[in-house]
């Protein structure tokens, strides 16, 4: 099983058709049910109903599309969470101030919205 399987499998779901997910994925239909066919085998089941008017998932690929869909979301929130890794600042930042000064007197409302 891997996450383009997982992401296929997905969209031809929530689509309804082999067809139109081919196209939405730019993937031929021949090579996306070859891609279903391989992850129906990995599972050891029959994920999808076939018929003229599209696919349902079987109780088994229901299961699936739960457990995909949340496969994937971590997936995509692992990648953001390791991409802001150095992007984003943290800590603290200490300013000295003369009390009284017209500096203290600007700076203050400014850092007060600045630390919200």
């Amino acid at each position: 099983m891997n996450l383009r399987r997982l992401k296929y499998f997905v969209k031809i779901v929530d689509i309804g058709s082999l067809t139109q997910a081919a196209e939405v994925l730019h993937i031929a239909q021949p090579a996306l049910s070859q891609q279903v066919a391989t992850l129906e085998g990995e599972m050891d089941q029959q994920l999808l109903i076939r018929t003229k008017r599209g696919v349902t998932p079987t109780e088994a690929g229901k299961i699936l599309y739960t457990h995909a869909r949340t496969i994937l979301r971590q997936c995509e929130q692992a990648q953001l969470a390791v991409n802001n890794v150095g992007q984003t600042l943290r800590g603290q930042v200490s300013i000295g101030l003369a009390p009284g000064t017209a500096a203290s007197a600007i700076t203050m409302p400014l850092l007060a919205n600045g630390a919200q």
